[in-house]
């Protein structure tokens, strides 16, 4: 009503409301800076304004096509239905409905942008300790907690791990194996790497990369973008939750790579033993 305007009167408060609940409720909103008085006339301030605009009345439209929602998860629950299918119909559902202006693909999975090497760190992180199944990875960054949680993740956990190595030769990942196993720090790394390194179930290649992803379960994405003035450095990356479809393309593109690259001849010497 102070969107567009309105005097307080015994008109202003037809409905469920009591007229003492309508003036308490009208208080709070003025309190709060949403709502002033303006030559006897209620209005939404600016702030007001961009709170009923951005949030109020997108709630509204979202709620008018509850249905449509409802359709679309019902669609991606379902195993039946090629992934790239269910995009076109789900496309479909929100062109012909008032969400085209407020939403899209994108905004259907949970997703959040990471600006921080270290804040990326802790976030592959966490997608890491939610993997279940499979993760593909092609990375060019090394943190030792990260290892540490995939080596324990696939000796322990049952992870399948395919995962592209893009470091120097130098602090690549084949060496930091190589070098536990000359100089373990323990009876036990020892072991856990040598059973590693014979599993199948890891699959370790050196690549050339421009740029890192991570995908976890066939639904879970983080991609970096490339800096192409100084590409040696981080500057961006994505995560996307729930897109099931995003994270097959990104394990196509995942086998498009490993074609090109090489097994570490640790793993070849070992496996042909």
């Amino acid at each position: 009503m102070a969107y567009s305007g309105f005097r307080a009167s015994a008109e202003s408060y037809k409905g469920n409301l009591s007229k003492k609940q309508f003036y308490v409720r009208l208080k709070r909103l003025r309190d709060l800076g949403l709502i002033e008085k303006r030559d006897s006339v209620y209005r939404t301030t600016t702030f007001g304004s961009l709170i009923y605009n951005g949030h109020v009345k997108t709630l509204e439209d979202i709620l008018a096509n509850y249905w449509n929602l409802k359709a679309i998860d019902v669609l991606k629950s379902r195993q039946d239905f090629p992934l790239q299918q269910k995009e076109k119909v789900i496309d479909e559902i929100i062109r012909n409905s008032s969400l085209k202006s407020i939403v899209n693909g994108t905004h259907l999975s949970g997703f959040s942008v990471v600006k921080d090497y270290n804040r990326l760190v802790l976030e592959v992180t966490k997608l890491l300790e939610s993997a279940k199944n499979e993760v593909f990875m092609a990375t060019r960054y090394y943190d030792p907690h990260f290892s540490k949680l995939m080596f324990h993740k696939i000796a322990n956990e049952g992870l399948t791990m395919h995962l592209l190595d893009g470091l120097p030769d130098q602090i690549s990942l084949e060496n930091r194996l190589n070098a536990i196993l000359r100089v373990p720090p323990n009876r036990e790394t020892a072991e856990m790497v040598n059973n590693i390194i014979k599993s199948h179930r890891f699959d370790l290649r050196k690549a050339n990369l421009s740029a890192s992803f991570m995908v976890v379960d066939g639904t879970t994405v983080c991609y970096e973008t490339t800096n192409y003035t100084s590409p040696e450095q981080f500057t961006l990356a994505v995560s996307h939750y729930d897109d099931p479809y995003l994270a097959q393309r990104f394990i196509s593109y995942y086998h498009m790579l490993a074609k090109d690259a090489k097994v570490p001849q640790l793993l070849a010497s070992v496996r042909e033993k």
